[in-house]
């Protein structure tokens, strides 16, 4: 994906890791993850199986999820975040009255709530998560709720990563009405949000089943981008997962110095994508790559060129990850006059090698599940499908005129 809703900054992997947010258990806002396969792969569809994950491996997701949002973000029919709170033991319920929603930023006698209630845990666990995200650089001050008669009844956390975007958190519906209430808050933070020019693409995650959610992501104007695959291998230590270079190719590191050719590269690799189409154009290349090189932590010998010639028509972009204890694959896209001849296989079996060389002991990526090339090309390399997330998006021109009861 480019960029899409998740792992594209260490904001979002910290607030995961740090905050205790479990995004196995269902989202955070958004999406997840920059991992393309190139739409003109020839390969017939496979029938992916999810493997039931161990307990070291569920860990392993949950930091993977808040890495990625979208993040896209890494069973069961499980609740939206780590531990579902009753909403009226934060906010005292509602009374069904028809009063006029209020929805502005949080005053200090809510926010203890207003986060618990977002982030799925516990009011007195707060100030702590509050204190860890200040020491870890993670912006929580965008935090907003909507009032009706006098009581808070929704809150909204909107967290800006590099590359201009954010990860949009809210809290869980509790039924359709509610989700439209929730629905309007989340249109009022983000055409707030998008006032500030360091916030240029919202992203939000939901699982499969958490249908209200997806239903107030809506209602607040986003829109759905794609259903997300997590994928996960080992790194078995001095792999040697060796596929031949085609002819007429070959591959070195990415030099730092390039960064013009790497974006323009990437614009190519975009065009005619089945990874999540319409993403590309919703964001400028140098955002892109700013996301890309604060995935995780950026080591330029992981990221690979492949080269026709002396033209650049493939990247593999890799980023080791303290939070899941793995190494990420967080783009592969392939320019389309160099798809179908073997080399997005190539690419990956030397990215496999790579990973293999270093301590952590997975290897994980995203895509979009339209991907079938893509799908295919992950099974026979050994990935295994973990877990399923719905991917949303919003970007400011839909609120650039949008009237809000902000108070």
């Amino acid at each position: 994906m480019v960029n899409a809703p998740g792992r594209n900054s260490r904001s979002s992997e910290v607030a995961g890791r740090t905050l205790g947010i479990n995004l196995e258990s269902g989202t955070t806002g958004g999406a997840p993850t920059r991992v393309r396969a190139a739409a003109g792969w020839t390969a017939t569809s496979p029938t992916v199986k999810t493997a039931r994950p161990s307990a070291q491996a569920r860990g392993r997701i949950t930091a993977f999820g808040a890495a990625n949002m979208v993040g896209i973000l890494r069973l069961g029919s499980l609740p939206g975040y780590a531990h579902h709170v009753p909403f009226r033991r934060l906010f005292g319920g509602s009374d069904g009255s028809h009063a006029e929603l209020l929805c502005g930023k949080v005053t200090p006698d809510d926010r203890a709530a207003a986060l618990s209630s977002v982030l799925g845990t516990t009011v007195t666990s707060a100030p702590t998560f509050e204190r860890r995200a200040a020491s870890q650089g993670v912006d929580l001050s965008h935090l907003w709720t909507a009032r009706q008669g006098g009581r808070v009844i929704a809150a909204t956390l909107l967290i800006p990563h590099p590359g201009r975007t954010a990860l949009l958190m809210s809290t869980a519906p509790r039924d359709h009405a509610h989700a439209e209430q929730v629905g309007s808050l989340i249109s009022t933070t983000l055409k707030e949000g998008f006032e500030v020019p360091e916030i240029r693409l919202a992203q939000a995650l939901s699982s499969p089943g958490e249908h209200l959610r997806a239903s107030a992501w809506t209602a607040g104007g986003m829109r759905h981008l794609a259903t997300l695959e997590y994928m996960e291998r080992p790194a078995h230590p001095n792999e040697g997962h060796f596929m031949p270079i085609p002819a007429d190719f070959r591959l070195e590191a990415w030099n730092p110095n390039d960064r013009i050719m790497l974006e323009a590269l990437l614009v190519e690799t975009y065009r005619d994508t089945l990874d999540c189409p319409g993403l590309a154009e919703l964001r400028a290349p140098s955002d892109i790559v700013d996301g890309h090189l604060a995935a995780g932590e950026h080591d330029a010998s992981l990221w690979t060129i492949a080269f026709q010639d002396d033209r650049p028509v493939g990247a593999l972009l890799l980023a080791p990850s303290q939070a899941t204890d793995s190494t990420e694959v967080i783009y592969l896209g392939l320019a389309p006059g160099a798809r179908g001849r073997g080399l997005g296989s190539a690419l990956l079996a030397h990215g496999i090698s790579l990973a293999a060389k270093r301590r952590e002991p997975t290897i994980a990526l995203a895509v979009d599940s339209r991907n079938s090339p893509a799908l295919a090309l992950y099974a026979r390399a050994g990935f295994r499908a973990l877990r399923r997330r719905e991917a949303f998006v919003a970007h400011p021109a839909p609120y650039a005129n949008a009237r809000s009861a902000v108070k």
